[in-house]
């Protein structure tokens, strides 16, 4: 009878070989095929990085952009290569990542079989990876989030290395065994080269992505716990991480002066989703870190996904059902081998039909991985918004494939170990059972990945927000805009600058003569923003947002008071998330607010004090009457009350009304103004059929939910102003 040796012991090693480069060209194929098309259009986080990549391209290069809560830097320098090459266009963000995701599938590789010395797991792992629909989306995304898969591998396989050498026992050694163990706990060469290389590596996953700074927690809880659990000499493992520590540190000492200067860059991100503050715990710490602990591990489980469609197949787990029996199986492999077996570091050489897992008498690499994948949970367990949150994990993504890998190469084991004892004078043959059941079970998963990202993500996704499709037209109409036709793009001030909409700024980086101005509505400023916009144009095109972080932008109409008293209004377009208004201007206008200087001295309730008005003195049919009002609290108030404002007719009819929340410059009610006067604006609309006359003005405060009027010296209507409606004359 003969015997068979398992794949990975095959002595004719050329078809294996060729493998590792086939994986490669398929996980090539899935992350390059129809990009940048898909995903389309172009996120907002995305275009940060692409504007953090122009500055640099312009001269201004930085250690850190204040972009998104902050951006580490490694990213920006790599895609200012792409676009200097490609230009400012989606390709050349994406296209980087994909190379990136690439790499890590190759990086992967070496890795694995460090550990466990395994061609043969090793290459599923590998394969694995590329077929993860998880790490296919950040392949396929310009996020700087796919570095640190791949720089974590890096840095665990050149860590991996050194701890081998440096706490390996001397083998070969003649002098007396005292004299080799001194010399087992001296760094070697080679060992000092590795843990230089995995000390760089870690230092660029931490210039690259804020969830590396836990990477080097790895290391170091690794060591720790192999001490523990060995009881051997503590000084080469000492030794490991301060050299580790020292050559890390000095590798980012650039960022670590950058944030000694600027300490608030340094959790700026952090604590606004961190689980220890209030707005995401409501005070119930262990309740909160027990729904997202058990959310997190569940989408291990094949039970919960990301809701986000930026980044999954919304409610798809990180690795599909069928693949979980596999995962646990790996998982619970290493936590046997780590608790049982005696603690050496030897490994024998693999016999026949023997498990790679159950040969290493060594737990070891079981241990390493076990404190890779909990190490790195942490990110999303720290920070609760969108659990589970597979951006956040996706630090694990390496050791959870290799889980999958021992899973799968144990059943493969133990199928052989059944199917191979001679039945009838005839053998089943082992090489057909080692590639019959991972080729069944990655052409699973492969169809599956296939099927979620390029067909049910498309068709089930509306890319218009996640994507920024609105964005990428209204850069494009930018573009295409003929001269003498100017943007004008609202900003809730409350957004601060940085909230600016990156995707136009990038996608129009090389039109320089696009025409769009940001305006952070804001009366101190909207009168020098608007007439900047004005210069040299003929009409404004005012984007009113719908669906937008800046959909409240002009909610106290300034910018609309602006145009309607210097312009006229004459066209109007929807799209998604977004309205344009076309003003035809008046000449060249220099936008001013009118001073509001007639006193009126209303006291309401002895709650708000109507100090001023401004009406205009005549208006013709159809057009909106501008009315401005300054009003100041007297006393703290529970009530976000309300204003109209309305037009009185001389046999006292109402011919037209404008209601609407009294807001403070920052968009707070009543119930939150500080101790100061406040202009409200208003743009009251006269209909067409308005005959010509003398009308008054008045208004009204009350609360909205009772509709009950403050009275205001033993009235409810008080008159600001008088107009006179012309027969078709403007007034202003």
């Amino acid at each position: 009878m003969t015997h068979q040796k398992p794949l990975s012991q095959k002595s004719n090693p050329s078809i294996i070989n060729y493998l590792p480069l086939l994986v490669l060209l398929l996980a090539a194929c899935l992350r390059f095929y129809h990009l940048p098309a898909l995903p389309p259009g172009l996120n907002f986080d995305e275009a940060g990085n692409g504007v953090a990549a122009l500055d640099i391209l312009d001269g201004r290069p930085l250690l850190w952009w204040r972009i998104g809560g902050g951006k580490e830097p490694l990213w920006p320098y790599l895609i200012a290569l792409s676009t200097a090459i490609l230009g400012p266009v989606p390709l050349a963000l994406r296209l980087p990542a994909a190379l990136c995701g690439l790499l890590t599938v190759a990086a992967v590789y070496p890795l694995a079989r460090v550990l466990f010395r395994s061609r043969y797991l090793a290459l599923l792992a590998m394969l694995g990876l590329a077929l993860s629909d998880w790490h296919l989306h950040f392949s396929r995304l310009g996020f700087r989030a796919v570095l640190f898969p791949l720089f974590s591998a890096l840095a665990g396989y050149f860590f991996w290395e050194a701890f081998s050498r440096l706490t390996r026992p001397p083998t070969t050694d003649r002098r007396p065994p005292n004299k080799a163990r001194q010399l087992s706990q001296r760094p070697s060469f080679l060992s000092s080269f590795f843990i230089l290389h995995s000390s760089f590596f870690t230092a660029l996953a931490i210039y690259s992505y804020l969830a590396a700074r836990l990477l080097p927690l790895v290391f170091i809880s690794f060591c720790l716990l192999y001490w523990l659990r060995s009881r051997r000499n503590f000084r080469p493992l000492f030794i490991l991480i301060s050299t580790f520590f020292i050559l890390t540190a000095l590798f980012l000492l650039p960022l670590i002066i950058h944030f000694a200067l600027s300490p608030a860059d340094l959790l700026a991100r952090a604590s606004t989703v961190s689980i220890f503050n209030p707005e995401w715990n409501h005070g119930d710490l262990l309740s909160a870190v027990w729904q997202t602990l058990t959310l997190t591990l569940s989408t291990f489980l094949g039970l919960h996904g990301d809701a986000n469609p930026l980044v999954n197949l919304p409610d798809q787990p990180t690795i599909p059902f069928f693949l979980t029996p596999f995962f646990l199986l790996g998982l619970a492999t290493a936590l046997y081998y780590t608790l049982n077996p005696p603690f050496t570091h030897h490994q024998p050489p693999i016999t026949r039909y023997q498990s790679p897992i159950s040969n290493l008498q060594s737990p070891s690499p079981h241990l390493f991985l076990l404190s890779w994948w909990l190490v790195m949970l942490l990110p999303a367990l720290l920070a609760p918004e969108g659990a589970p949150h597979h951006l956040r994990l996706l630090g694990a993504i390496i050791p959870t494939y290799i889980f999958i890998a021992m899973g799968v190469t144990s059943i493969v084991y133990f199928i052989t170990r059944i199917l191979s004892r001679p039945t009838r004078n005839y053998q089943l043959s082992i090489i057909n059972y080692q590639l019959l059941v991972p080729l069944l079970l990655y052409t699973i998963l492969a169809f599956h990945t296939m099927t979620n990202y390029f067909i049910r993500w498309p068709n089930a996704t509306d890319f218009t927000l996640p994507f920024d499709l609105y964005a990428t037209r209204l850069a494009a109409d930018i573009a295409q805009a003929p001269p003498g036709i100017g943007y004008v793009l609202p900003m809730d001030i409350r957004a601060a600058d940085e909230a600016r909409h990156y995707t136009i700024d990038y996608l129009l980086a090389d039109h320089p003569n696009a025409a769009y101005t940001y305006l952070p509505v804001d009366e101190r400023n909207a009168e020098r923003w608007l007439t900047q916009a004005a210069q040299g144009q003929t009409q404004l095109r005012v984007v009113r947002w719908t669906n937008d972080k800046h959909r409240e932008a002009d909610a106290k109409e300034i910018v609309t008071f602006l145009l309607e008293i210097n312009g006229d209004l004459t066209g109007h377009e929807s799209y998604p998330v977004y309205d344009v208004d076309t003003y035809t201007l008046i000449g060249q206008p220099a936008f001013t607010l009118p001073a509001i200087d007639h006193p009126i001295g209303a006291d309401f309730d002895g709650l708000l004090r109507l100090d001023a008005a401004y009406v205009s003195p005549q208006i013709a049919p159809g057009d909106d009457l501008p009315v401005a009002l300054t009003l100041a609290p007297l006393a703290p108030m529970t009530t976000d009350y309300k204003a109209s404002i309305r037009l009185i007719g001389p046999a006292g009819e109402t011919i037209a009304q404008k209601d609407r929340q009294l807001q403070h410059n920052f968009h707070q009610g009543t119930s939150l103004w500080p101790p100061e006067t406040v202009n409200e604006y208003y743009l009251l609309p006269a209909p067409p059929e308005t005959p010509p006359g003398d009308y008054v003005v008045k208004v009204v405060l009350y609360q909205p939910d009772t509709l009950a009027p403050l009275v205001a010296n033993g009235v409810v209507e008080v008159p600001i102003g008088k107009v006179i409606v012309t027969e078709g004359h403007r007034g202003y």
